[in-house]
């Protein structure tokens, strides 16, 4: 739901002349509500799966980034912090794909989950023009840098981990 919501996040962003849209808002709303219910519903039901695993931080690094740059273009948020949200999602992807060629795995973390909401609710109030949206958005990206610290580090780890001989 939230990649198929993202070219009609960003088309509205954009047209909107100001990067404030309420259809923009509201569809973003929704989309993101639907990542809280998915995975409340799928760890309700013992139905997580290694699938959703994969694509569930996926697709909130492409809703996110996206619906940021656009929110960036518009002229609402400050491009030094979307470089550095965008950087650090585009590294932590790339260090997935190596670390899974590798066959390791990590779980999100509660830090990670915590910086997403964050940035959702930042994001969602700024295209409302609407609160303390910048303050946010600001937690958002140094939550967004620690999580980044935080699974580089568990992924080095994991890769310089010596396996007893037996």
């Amino acid at each position: 739901m939230r990649i198929l919501a993202v070219p009609a996040i960003v088309y509205l962003v954009l047209s909107s002349g100001d990067g404030s849209s309420t259809a923009a808002t509201v569809i973003f709303l929704v989309a993101a509500l639907t990542d809280f219910l998915d995975g409340s519903l799928a760890r309700a039901t013992g139905s997580v799966s290694e699938f959703g695993r994969i694509l569930d931080p996926l697709a909130d690094r492409i809703f996110i980034s996206a619906t940021v740059i656009a929110l960036t273009i518009g002229g609402r948020l400050p491009l030094i912090g979307v470089a550095l949200v965008v950087s650090r999602d585009i590294f932590i992807i790339l260090g997935y794909k190596v670390l899974g060629g590798r066959g390791i795995k990590l779980r999100v973390s509660f830090f990670g989950k915590v910086y997403t909401a964050v940035l959702m609710l930042a994001i969602i109030l700024c295209m409302a023009d609407w609160g303390p949206w910048l303050i946010l958005f600001w937690v958002g990206v140094a939550g967004s840098l620690l999580t980044g610290l935080y699974y580089t580090l568990r992924g080095i780890s994991q890769l310089t981990r010596v396996e007893p001989v037996e």
